[in-house]
């Protein structure tokens, strides 16, 4: 029969974990083990009493809690607007709050509702509002940063102010703007009383660029801008523009179109009358030729001139006549055209010609012992010139000569020349430009 008993095992030969044994008896048996081991028990118990008790709170911080304005209608209807722009000034607040332990994880910022209550306002300046929260159902707001903010506060008013339209650019060829009206005509202006009282008009700008006679009448819409008495623009996000209090930032403008045509001066009817004997109307001259007219179409094709019933009289005129000329308007005419015109009738003296006929013949600087024979002793003088000249010549104011200054004995042909007395430019044609000149010495007795 065989032993079943295990075999001793020979000493000094141990299992593998008998020192780990002998390591975690001693741990466990020692006081410091004993002293942790009940403090985490301990805190295990209290966190299951703790997580079973919905009712225990806890601190919960947001630090970026989004805040929002209320009451600005409300302050509004007070008379008051707030200057700053409050976004900037807290864009959020640090919010601390008590919590039950049940609602926790879902504790969120907006339920607490951080806000700036308008209403708070007590009047114009600087005013300190406090920011308002409300407590939830399952927390309490224990603090709030920053607890207050400083608004600027102003009056808010309203007035009425013109709507003015105004011109830009340039219209195509042959249209004229007959009329442009705006709608409204009057808009009313609310804000700050600072900017408000600024305000004179509001402006809409017309570009006449893009104006067609394919559209005649038309209506468009054109923002406004708000300018001051210098034309200065006034731009705010707290000025509110309304037109029967509808918000608005335009206006329609209406404008009627026309065709427009350049018309000539009927110059010469301008002048009436005829100058003085020897004078000359040269022509009639206006400081411009033509005028642009706009009328209906209809209208527009029958008026080809424009003249006067009232020209100016040259009757008996020795010099330029000036004045003003009247002009008559045909029906119809829609756009300003001069009442008057400013002309010149230019007068001239006439230009004439007469004919003397044997007009001597003379020669001048022959030497004191020579002899001169001219071979021609008269001829034919035609003389033209200003009609006050010529009129007033006497024949005996004609002389014709030859110069022989300096000449030795012998036969010469020498041009004639003529001299008036106190002559104005005048023009000359005579019967020969030349003459036969024979010079001797004279015989010594």
């Amino acid at each position: 029969m065989m032993n079943s008993r295990t075999p001793k095992r020979p000493e000094g030969q141990h299992g593998p974990f008998r020192g780990l044994r002998r390591s975690l008896t001693a741990l466990v048996e020692s006081k410091t083990f004993l002293k942790i081991f009940s403090l985490l028990t301990a805190v295990l118990i209290w966190s299951v009493l703790v997580a079973s008790d919905g009712t225990l709170t806890r601190e919960k911080v947001f630090p970026n809690a989004p805040v929002s304005v209320s009451g600005e209608a409300v302050l509004k209807s007070r008379g008051y607007i707030v200057m700053d722009d409050i976004s900037e000034l807290v864009p959020s607040v640090k919010l601390t709050v008590d919590v039950t332990q049940a609602s926790y994880s879902r504790a969120v910022p907006t339920a607490f509702s951080p806000h700036i209550d308008l209403t708070d306002v007590t009047g114009e300046g600087v005013n300190e509002i406090p920011v308002s929260y409300v407590n939830a159902s399952y927390g309490t707001v224990v603090s709030c940063e920053p607890a207050t903010v400083t608004l600027n506060v102003e009056r808010y008013i309203t007035r009425r102010v013109p709507v003015t339209i105004v011109q830009k650019g340039e219209l195509a060829e042959g249209i004229y703007v007959d009329t442009t009206r705006a709608d409204p005509t009057m808009v009313s202006i609310s804000g700050p009383l600072s900017l408000v009282a600024q305000t004179a008009r509001a402006v809409a700008t017309l570009d006449l660029s893009t104006l067609s006679m394919e559209r005649a009448s038309d209506r468009m819409a054109l923002e406004i801008e708000l300018q001051n008495a210098e034309g200065e623009a006034i731009k705010s996000d707290k000025l509110q523009i309304t037109n029967q209090t509808i918000i608005t930032d335009s206006i329609v403008a209406e404008v009627e179109l026309l065709p427009l045509r350049s018309v000539p001066l009927d110059l010469a009817a301008f002048v009436k009358g005829e100058p003085a004997p020897g004078f000359e109307l040269e022509g009639v001259y206006a400081e411009t030729t033509a005028l642009d007219v706009s009328a209906k179409p209809e209208t527009l094709e029958n008026i080809t001139i424009l003249t006067t019933d009232q020209p100016i009289d040259i009757e008996g005129a020795m010099a330029d006549v000036s004045g003003y000329v009247r002009l008559k308007k045909p029906t119809g005419i829609e756009n300003v055209v001069p009442s008057d015109v400013a002309v010149t009738a230019r007068i001239v003296e006439s230009t004439i010609e007469r004919t003397f006929r044997s007009v001597p013949v003379a020669y001048e600087g022959a030497a004191a012992d020579q002899r001169v024979t001219l071979m021609t002793e008269s001829m034919r003088v035609q003389l033209s010139g200003g009609y006050t000249f010529i009129d007033g010549l006497e024949k005996d104011d004609v002389r014709l000569f030859v110069d022989v200054s300096g000449l030795a004995p012998g036969e010469y042909t020498l041009p004639v020349q003529i001299h008036i007395d106190n002559a104005p430019a005048f023009g000359c044609a005579l019967g020969s430009p030349e003459v036969q000149v024979r010079i001797r010495e004279k015989e010594v007795k």
